[in-house]
Order: C-alpha cells, then sequence, then structure tokens
C-alpha cells in the first residue's frame, strides 16, 4: 500500500499545531483571569517557564501581542481583551463537555436532597425511590414530604415534585404526567346538605378547600370548553391536602382532591364524588430542579430514573 509520507507529516504537523495552540489559549486565559505568572502556572499544574513558553509561541503565531507585561503588572493589551472575549466561550463550552464526558462515567454517589408533597409520596413515590435506591447503593436520600413551595437554591435541595402550574422562575422542570382532580363529600354529609348538581350550586355549601392549589377559596371548572371560577365558602382552608381529605371524610365539605388521594376512601365508603360530570383543568406534574449547564452524577441520574420510571395511576 502507497504511502505519502510528506501529506502524512503535513497532517501530523497541523494536528500538533492545533493542540499546542489551545494549550497556549488555555494559557492565555488563565494568566488573563490571575493577572499573575505565577498563580497562572500554579492554577494549571505546570512550571512557570511553560506559560511563558506557550503564551510566547500564541503570540507569536497570531502576530500580536496579547499581554503587557511588567516587573510587577500583568495586563491585557485592547488586541488581547478582543480575544479573550472571542475565547473564553469556547474555552467554557470545552470544559463542560470534558465534565460532562467525565460525568457519565461516574458512580452517582453522595446524598440526594428532595422535597415531594405528601399526598405524592404515600401513593406514588415509596417504589420508585426504592428502586432508585437499589440500583444506585452509593447514593443516600433526604426527603422532605410538604405542601409549600421549597426554594431550592435557598435551602439546599437537588430535586423538588411539584403538582400543579408553576410560577415562572429559573428552575428547569421535567413534565411526568397529570394528576386528576375531583370533588368528594361524605355520604352523611350529603344527605345532610343536599348534592350539587352544577358548579354553581357550592355557593349554598361548606368547602375544604387546599390553598396550595389556588391560594385562596376558588376552584375552576371546565363548562362548555369554557373555564368558569367559582368562589367558595371555605369552611376549612389547609395547605394540606392529606387533612384536607380527612375533613372531607369527617364530614366538614365537599373537597377537591386528587384521585389518587381519594379512590381508597371511595372504595371504602368514606368519600362520594360529586360534579362527576363538570372537568377541573389539568394538574401537571413536574419534576423541577435549578437551571444550571453542570448535574452531579447523582442527580442525573435520579432524574433521568424517575422519568423513565414513574407511572402514575390510571383513574
Amino acid at each position: 500500500m502507497y504511502v505519502d509520507n510528506k501529506r502524512l507529516r503535513t497532517r501530523l504537523t497541523h494536528s500538533w499545531d492545533n493542540v499546542a495552540e489551545l494549550d497556549g489559549v488555555r494559557v492565555f486565559a488563565a494568566v488573563a483571569e490571575l493577572r499573575n505568572f505565577r498563580s497562572a502556572a500554579k492554577s494549571l499544574g505546570v512550571p512557570r517557564s511553560t506559560v511563558s513558553r506557550r503564551l510566547a509561541q500564541l503570540e507569536e503565531r497570531l502576530g500580536q501581542r496579547l499581554l503587557q507585561r511588567t516587573t510587577r503588572v500583568v495586563a491585557l493589551t485592547d488586541v488581547g481583551e478582543a480575544y479573550l472575549a472571542q475565547v473564553a466561550p469556547a474555552l467554557l463550552a470545552i470544559t463542560e463537555a470534558s465534565r460532562a464526558m467525565l460525568d457519565a462515567q461516574a458512580v452517582p454517589r453522595g446524598v440526594l436532597k428532595l422535597t415531594a408533597p405528601p399526598f405524592l409520596a404515600e401513593r406514588v413515590l415509596g417504589g420508585v425511590l426504592n428502586g432508585f435506591l437499589a440500583r444506585y447503593p452509593d447514593v443516600r436520600l433526604e426527603l422532605e414530604l410538604t405542601d409549600r413551595y421549597v426554594d431550592l437554591v435557598a435551602e439546599g435541595y437537588d430535586v423538588a415534585f411539584r403538582a400543579g402550574l408553576l410560577p415562572d422562575s429559573t428552575l428547569i422542570a421535567r413534565p411526568l404526567g397529570s394528576a386528576t382532580t375531583r370533588c368528594y363529600a361524605s355520604d352523611g354529609y350529603l344527605r345532610a346538605r343536599g348534592r350539587p348538581e352544577v358548579p354553581a350550586d357550592l355557593a349554598a355549601h361548606d368547602a375544604v378547600v387546599f390553598s396550595g392549589f389556588t391560594g385562596g377559596p376558588l376552584w375552576s371548572f371546565v363548562v362548555r370548553k369554557k373555564t368558569v371560577d367559582v368562589k367558595l365558602r371555605a369552611r376549612v382552608l389547609v395547605n394540606s391536602i392529606l387533612v384536607a381529605c380527612d375533613a372531607a371524610v369527617a364530614g366538614l365539605g365537599i373537597a377537591r382532591l386528587p384521585e389518587l388521594v381519594a379512590q381508597p376512601h371511595c372504595r371504602a365508603g368514606q368519600l362520594v364524588e360529586v360534579l362527576g360530570g363538570f372537568v377541573a383543568p389539568a394538574r401537571p406534574l413536574n419534576l423541577v430542579y435549578p437551571s444550571g449547564r453542570h448535574l452531579s452524577p447523582r442527580v442525573r441520574a435520579f432524574i433521568d430514573y424517575v422519568t423513565a420510571e414513574l407511572r402514575l395511576p390510571e383513574p
């Protein structure tokens, strides 16, 4: 087989020059950031002489002086400022790509901090979390069950499960499906107060309202393809779905509850569905986490596992 040695040497030389130039760009960026050759050498883990040599080679290749050097001060030239603005985003992208490749090979480990609504954890999450921990034995889990909207960044949480429409934020959301909500009351309450036939009838009834859905005593229904808001007389206003369910079972009023919370009580004869012909707007379920390009291996593994494995119960 014929080999063109001259062409091969030329290609190898060009490849080596590209690697050397990239190395020089990294050195230049470090010096530009730290404004000191010794500090740049320390951060890069190379001798100071290597920093000087690489920078000189880069400037020679570009035919431009990038830095002004004195015995005490290192300053960027105008050309150096413009060059840094061009190469910094590319260096960041290379660094992030390398980090992502390393993370893909890393074993998830450490503490994973989650928060979720209690009703979701009680009815759905147990099997998913157990499966995840079985697959990744080096991960430890801290789970807080709460219906309040936790500030993930301020309180140091990695991931949250959120039911309902999300407010505008910097969080990234991964949709997991929808949680259907319907209206329920105890049979004893309905015998004493009558059964509502249309949403407007709720004005004459006591309501058990979960404040996390609306922030106040107001429910929305889809009537003839239009959304209709019904103002309620809230006898109980509470920020816990499970407490709201218990109040409805106790006969304190009509409650709007997720089906996966109410159905066990319906099967036990403790709750009865009302207003079944009127649909409530869908309440999406999302997995949310702080925005940012870099996720730790344990967080990325958890997000991928949950989105693949979580299955909401059928109505």
